[in-house]
Formats: C-alpha cells, structure tokens, sequence
C-alpha cells in the first residue's frame, strides 16, 4: 500500500521559557548562542506528514524529529544517538532524542510532538542528563498546535507552564532550570497549493484525502 503524504513546515520558531509575567531565566551565553543558532536553523524548515493506512483512523504520522536533526547537523552540530547503555551510566533507559556537539559543548535535546503528559518526563530527562554530566544544557522542542479531532494542545505553552511548576512548587533549582532552553514552533501543512496552519478542520481535510487516496489504489499528494 503506497502511503499518503503531504508537505508541511515549520514557522514562526522561537525560544522563550517565560510563563506569563515572569522574567526569561537567565541562561548562559554559550546556550543563547546555541539557541539563536537552532532558531535560524529550523525557521521554515520543511517536513513530511505520512498515513500509512486507514489503521487507527487514518493516523497521521510526522518525520520532524528526522528532519529537524539533519537541518540542525546542516548547521555544522554533530548529532549521536545513546544505542550503548553504558553510555548512560546508571540510568539505563534514559534515552534523549538526540545530543548534540559543538566546540566541547554537548546539548541533549527532546522533541514532544502530540503528548502534553509526557512533557514532564522530557523535562527530567534532560534534567537526569544533565545531573550525570552526559550534557551541559538541554533543548525541548514542542509545537504550539498540536491538533486533533476534537481540539489543539499548545504544547509550547504547556511546557512552559509545566517548567514554571518545577520550579515553584517542587523547588527544582533555578540554575539547573536556567540550563534548559524550549523552542516553540507552528504547524502548517500545504493543502491545494496553500499553507494552512494545523488545525482540527485540516486534520479531516488531511484525513478526507487519504481515505480518497486509499480508495483509488494509485499515488495521491495533499
């Protein structure tokens, strides 16, 4: 069965770990730099949304994470993934999305596309990472509409919000917060030769041609 696919991109990427009224943290230079870097990098960045059948109710999977690191080793980063369990010196299982290199820095990064509650889980990761040295600052990449049949999660906002928890009621230190970075980004995928943001109306319209697509028994594009 030949998959479904459409083009989508990410824009208006951004960093900003500011809940509501309170100040950015004061991050280091060297990962403001990396930041701005990572930024300029991904504006604009391309991807590729795919169903692979009408399974799961035409589930759409996304290529971002693949395409997100190679547009970031495009921008002379180094990425390596943790396959050894060594590597992770006793906290076997812990594994980021990625890590990445540059001048004797290392960045671990996760990348949360649709699930709010593991948001959490990304954040401690980074944090259990850090805390063993494997990285020296760490990067959560989320997207602001996360859409689904009923709704949109804004995933950026959340965490944002989930990070400012940490630090006011579980009182995680606030320079070890300072080290971790979240970039936001939107979702918009070409639909009839426009770019539309993702949304739960272009959802069903995504999913509508797929079910065509699927239908006819030869190629189809979004």
């Amino acid at each position: 069965m030949i998959p479904f696919k459409f083009n989508c991109r990410a824009v208006n990427v951004e960093h900003s770990c500011r809940y509501k009224n309170e100040n950015e943290p004061n991050h280091q230079p060297e990962l403001l730099r990396c930041i701005e870097r990572i930024v300029e990098a991904t504006q604009g960045m391309p991807y590729n949304g795919i169903i692979k059948s009408s399974a799961n109710s035409y589930q759409i999977d996304f290529d971002f994470d693949s395409s997100w690191i190679k547009v970031v080793n495009d921008a002379d980063w180094k990425s390596k993934t943790l396959n050894n369990l060594q590597d992770l010196r006793g906290i076997p299982n812990i594994k980021p999305d990625t890590l990445l290199f540059k001048d004797d820095i290392t960045v671990t990064v996760e990348i949360e596309k649709s699930n709010k509650k593991t948001i959490w889980f990304d954040i401690i990761k980074i944090m259990m990472l850090i805390g063993q040295g494997l990285s020296k600052y760490g990067v959560l990449v989320t997207p602001r509409n996360y859409a689904h049949k009923i709704g949109v999660w804004d995933l950026f906002s959340e965490a944002r919000y989930y990070k400012w928890c940490l630090a006011q009621f579980a009182k995680v230190d606030s320079c070890l917060l300072s080290k971790i970075a979240i970039i936001g980004y939107t979702q918009e995928a070409k639909i009839d030769g426009n770019w539309e943001q993702l949304d739960s109306s272009i959802v069903k319209s995504i999913k509508g041609k797929a079910s065509q697509h699927f239908s006819q028994k030869y190629p189809s594009v979004a």
